[in-house]
């Protein structure tokens, strides 16, 4: 406490304001209004100003619900920035008390969290907005903390956008087109370019960043022209627009199935947008469970959908495969990253209970498609057949059990990310001037994300996630050793210097991916704090054999197949 007291002392004395540490609360003067924040500290006690729950749109309630993101109306007096918020959603992460997924959070969720150093309009510090991930389902802004990260000289800013079917519901038409909680991270960006300066972050510097979802999300913003100008450079961990949780299918059917759900009817799509606007939202939010039919699995029913089909104001024009192919991206400097065990999410569900294990082995035909998402991308006909071939592959005749689970997480993290994430690391870099950057993260510190799911300490690789615990913070105690903080350290030096520099300086060795779709796969291989390597496979994923299968994503479209990556 007495660190903490004297730290706020002295941001008082630093900004010349008469008044105690208790009463010290610092304000901001924006166009919409003043905004009253408080005082944070680093894991290392640097102290920080924190601005939590500014609004950057307005309530999406009522007759809002399913609309498009509305700036946000000035106010009078001093907008109290002190609290953090949820949007509505249907929860991976918690369970009640008889074992289900929980519903919580609210409707009335569009804000954005400001951490910064500096509240002088001149200190143009580089600005890094985290987009977060959770299947674009759950999750929210405050999920990672500024706790580690801040102990940089950085603005640092993340935000809620609506989730589920809140969020990404569509009718396949102009009247829910779909992609609102993608609309809500524009609007959101739009705001921090609006509004950043005057908490001492330059609009002209800013990086945006993202896991999983998250990371889709940041690949989102290359393809959309309403993101142009929004951001200089992106990083993603673990996810991009290619992978195939990304863009739902059948969303018009979808929609029809949860309007008659929550007792609505489905006559056309103005009926279903009407009724829907008078049903509780927590009644439409716990419906998701209807669209998993193995535990949380598929994980995203409801996500991306191609707006430029149908939409009067789309953001994704057309099938972001063919953008890439046609080189339809900005122009601007992309980390793409993934783990050596990506498939531990949703994997480390499997682990704890062995049923579930007895479950996929003996279920295979039935539960895999779901688990790995093409239930709805394959020829019905054809479906067990690819499903024994993805067996065969990964297992051959070996049952699923805790002596094959990591070939099952192999298999599992291939699919929803490695081999996805390869073809879009070379895809984008071929067709813009710009470095692309990937690197390969398979450290395992003294705790790993998949504890949690697994409810065990032992050590099954690299999550899903493991690298972005090193720079936000979470739950996870990720600075307990020495080689736990040497490498938060180079994962904060590799983010800092590619937010100031466009290029990750974290070795001088690190070359970006090649322009040409022939060359190896160049990437930086980061094994422990004292291990990082070059590394130029061929492939990573097992690419070659996901896009043999006749799965209907991506290069097997038929109105893009023309030459295959």
């Amino acid at each position: 406490m007495k660190l903490t007291t004297i730290s706020i002392l002295i941001l008082s004395i630093c900004y010349n304001l008469d008044t105690s540490a208790e009463e010290f609360r610092p304000r901001v003067t924006t166009p919409l209004g003043v905004i009253e924040g408080g005082v944070g500290l680093s894991v290392n006690l640097n102290p920080y100003f924190k601005f939590e729950g500014i609004p950057y749109a307005k309530p999406p309630v009522g007759n809002l619900r399913f609309e498009e993101p509305e700036d946000p109306e000035p106010w009078k007096g001093i907008w109290k920035a002190n609290s953090l918020t949820t949007c509505m959603q249907y929860d991976h992460f918690e369970k009640d008390v008889q074992n289900n997924y929980r519903v919580h959070g609210d409707e009335d969720c569009l804000y954005v969290n400001v951490y910064t150093h500096s509240l002088s309009d001149k200190a143009n510090l580089d600005v890094l907005v985290f987009i977060h991930g959770g299947a674009f389902m759950f999750g929210r802004g405050a999920s990672y903390g500024p706790e580690i990260i801040m102990d940089r000289k950085i603005v640092f800013v993340n935000f809620n956008y609506r989730l589920g079917p809140l969020g990404f519901l569509s009718t396949e038409d102009e009247v829910i087109p779909g992609n609102i909680g993608l609309k809500d991270q524009i609007k959101a960006l739009k705001w921090v370019k609006n509004n950043i300066q005057y908490f001492g972050g330059n609009p002209d510097s800013i990086t945006i960043f993202g896991l999983s979802a998250g990371g889709a999300s940041v690949h989102f913003h290359y393809f959309t022209p309403e993101s142009k100008g929004l951001f200089k450079a992106g990083f993603s961990q673990s996810g991009c627009m290619l992978n195939s949780w990304v863009l739902a299918e059948n969303s018009k059917e979808k929609t029809e199935k949860l309007a008659a759900l929550v007792g609505c009817p489905t006559d056309d799509s103005k009926t279903i947008l009407d009724c829907l606007k008078s049903k509780p939202a927590r009644q439409i939010v716990q419906a998701v469970k209807e669209y998993q039919p193995f535990l949380y699995n598929p994980f995203s029913p409801f996500g991306a959908v191609v707006d430029g089909k149908w939409s009067k104001n789309p953001v994704l024009l057309d099938h972001p495969y063919k953008l890439l192919k046609q080189g339809k991206v900005q122009d601007l400097p992309w980390i793409i990253s993934y783990t050596s065990h990506e498939g531990l999410y949703p994997a480390a569900d499997f682990y704890a209970d062995d049923q579930h294990l007895i479950d996929i082995d003996t279920k295979w035909n039935e539960i895999m498609p779901f688990v790995l998402h093409y239930n709805e991308t394959i020829d019905q006909k054809l479906k067990d057949e690819v499903s024994q071939t993805i067996r065969d592959h990964y297992l051959g005749n070996n049952p699923v059990n805790k002596e094959t689970y990591n070939s099952l997480v192999q298999l599992i993290g291939d699919r929803l990310f490695v081999a996805d994430i390869e073809a879009s690391a070379r895809l984008h870099s071929a067709v813009t001037e710009s470095e692309v950057y990937n690197y390969v993260f398979s450290y395992r510190g003294a705790v790993s994300k998949s504890n949690v799911r697994t409810q065990s300490n032992v050590n099954i690789g690299s999550s899903h996630g493991d690298d972005t615990i090193y720079t936000m913070k979470t739950q996870l105690d990720t600075l307990s050793t020495e080689e736990d903080k040497h490498m938060s350290k180079i994962l904060l030096d590799l983010t800092v210097s590619f937010m100031n520099t466009r290029k990750p300086n974290i070795t001088s060795l690190w070359e970006p991916v090649k322009k040409s779709l022939e060359e190896t796969l160049h990437q930086m291989k980061i094994e422990s704090p004292t291990k990082i390597s070059m590394n130029y496979p061929n492939e990573v994923g097992e690419r070659s054999f996901w896009h043999s299968l006749p799965l209907i994503e991506n290069h097997y479209l038929n109105s893009i197949i023309k030459d295959e990556l």
